[in-house]
């Protein structure tokens, strides 16, 4: 009977997650397509903008690339049970991605990004690496469930450099400039982090309903 019960009040948390992941799959394709396809295509006006910063910017897509694949992965339980081994291992990579990407991230802001751009993308890139790091430390300490909710702050921000760009893409706000992209920038920023807060406090609420 108990175990029944889990199971229905896990079922919709599986749900929402995975509904969840695929909404940033789709984004992911979505950014690809929009954002990234000056790589291949040098007729994009944006391969004009990062020319200059392209051998920065390869190790901080790497980086970022690297994190956001490899974060799903690490925030399955059943995956984590199963794979304990390969768990330690990816994780050891997710650091490693962001300790790459984000130090590039703010090396570029800081020679090729306006003013206002540059103390989003070092507000951003501190966050993110002090999430990953405080994850890395709960696990190192044996705090395995201060180390799960730090991982899910981590990769509720590494998702930003996804849906940032969605957000950037809508019409209005791409013809607007940075007048507005900018703000819009940190109010996801800061949309991100409450939701996420939101989110760790009712998985806690619930697995008490459940005791």
């Amino acid at each position: 009977m108990a175990t029944s019960s889990a199971v229905a009040v896990r079922s919709p948390q599986i749900r929402f997650k995975y509904v969840l992941l695929s909404a940033l799959g789709l984004m992911f394709l979505f950014v690809l397509w929009h954002n990234e396809r000056f790589i291949v295509d040098h007729s994009h006006p944006d391969w004009q903008y990062y020319f200059p910063v392209r051998w920065w910017l390869i190790p901080h897509g790497l980086g970022g690339l690297t994190a956001l694949l490899i974060g799903p992965l690490q925030l399955s339980s059943r995956f984590r049970q199963r794979h304990l081994r390969v768990h330690r291992m990816l994780g050891r990579v997710y650091l490693g991605g962001i300790a790459v990407a984000a130090p590039m991230g703010m090396y570029i802001a800081a020679i090729h990004s306006s003013v206002p751009l540059r103390f989003f993308v070092f507000a951003l890139a501190s966050s993110w690496m002090l999430a990953a790091g405080t994850a890395f430390a709960a696990i190192r300490n044996g705090n395995i469930q201060m180390h799960r909710q730090w991982m899910v702050r981590s990769y509720a921000l590494t998702s930003i450099f996804v849906t940032g760009r969605v957000l950037l893409a809508i019409p209005a706000i791409d013809r607007a400039g940075e007048a507005i992209g900018v703000p819009v920038l940190w109010l996801l920023l800061v949309a991100t982090l409450v939701l996420t807060e939101l989110g760790l406090a009712w998985r806690g609420i619930c697995a008490s309903s459940r005791t």
